[in-house]
């Protein structure tokens, strides 16, 4: 029984969220346990070195496997609180029924509403597909005109310029006739 409980309390410590450093823990409870150290340095007369002399001194006893005993305690409360307090709201849920539990329908209208969703996603996949054929269609639409248009437009400017070569031709003739009417005319 006593290795089923080391066990657990194992596994929930590894469980648990990142606690304060066990050195770092070490270290304000020495800080705290000597006191003095503070104390007596901004008490003290002098310079900085003389005060730091005087804090130092202050402190006569180490007292360092008091100071881990107390560390060691801090961490063995801290898991046992959190351990228990795991174990209590364990039996809490398992003390509960689902049928009496509170929401206990809310179980049901989660099903319901993933459900839904999964239906709405569904719908939208197909609309997406349906989207994308049609923004396909129009593209190839769109490219058809453009070339049309393009092979139109290349078309226009090709009858301008019979266009512009067919009135040049028109106003030569025109000037051969008028010269040929003056000729005629001059030579009666």
């Amino acid at each position: 029984m006593s290795v089923k409980i080391i066990k657990s309390v194992l596994v929930f410590n590894e469980n648990q969220k990142i606690a304060p450093r066990f050195l770092l823990t070490y270290v304000l409870i020495w800080l705290f346990w000597h006191n003095q150290l503070f104390t007596t340095f901004f008490t003290s007369d002098g310079d900085f070195l003389a005060r730091a002399n005087a804090a130092l001194a202050s402190v006569a006893d180490n007292q360092y496997i008091l100071v881990f005993f107390f560390t060691c305690l801090f961490f063995g409360v801290r898991i046992g609180y959190h351990f228990l307090k795991e174990k209590a709201d364990d039996l809490m849920e398992e003390g509960k029924s689902t049928e009496t539990e509170v929401g206990s329908d809310q179980g049901i209208a989660k099903s319901a509403d993933i459900q839904r969703l999964m239906t709405m996603i569904s719908e939208l996949k197909v609309k997406l597909a349906n989207s994308k054929e049609k923004e396909e269609k129009v593209i190839k639409e769109k490219n058809t005109t453009i070339s049309k248009l393009l092979s139109l437009q290349a078309e226009l400017d090709d009858m301008k310029a019979d266009n512009t070569l067919l009135e040049k031709a028109n106003a030569r003739l025109k000037a051969q006739l008028v010269d040929a009417r003056t000729v005629g005319i001059n030579s009666l």
